[in-house]
């Protein structure tokens, strides 16, 4: 009932093991590289086209990446990371600009992708949590 009443983004998303312990990070886990806000995008595939291209918010796209790629990260603390970065951008402009239309229009950019991060981010952050981390009944190779 809740989740028809909130939404599913209204809840917190995290990772545990089947046991309900907290996950261990994985052996010599090595995470892929962050790729900006380019290529896939919430696992669907971005046209190049609609690539922004601004270095700054290119950090924070790879600043959420290396953080929903860290075991036992929080995927609300690591949104709100980005929410954070992406808005410090148009503070920067602002500070550096003094164009209010163009805050705006960049604060309404910065709403939009943190809106679909917020919404649509809960497959790809458990996907990354599934490779970054390990159940500690899991067997393990390495042993």
């Amino acid at each position: 009932f809740l989740v028809l009443l909130l939404g599913k983004s209204a809840f917190l998303i995290f990772f545990l093991s089947f046991s309900g312990k907290a996950p261990m990070p994985r052996p010599h886990y090595k995470p892929q590289e962050p790729n900006g806000c380019s290529s896939y995008f919430l696992g669907l595939k971005v046209p190049e086209s609609l690539d922004l291209g601004i270095p700054a918010m290119t950090k924070c796209c790879n600043q959420l990446d290396i953080c929903y790629d860290t075991c036992g990260a929080n995927k609300y603390r690591c949104d709100a990371k980005f929410r954070w970065c992406l808005h410090s951008i148009c503070s920067d402009l602002k500070r550096s600009l003094g164009f209010v239309s163009k805050v705006e229009a960049c604060e309404s950019v910065a709403d939009t992708v943190f809106n679909a991060v917020w919404t649509l981010g809960c497959r790809p952050f458990m996907n990354s949590q599934r490779s970054a981390c390990i159940c500690s009944e899991e067997e393990r190779d390495e042993l």
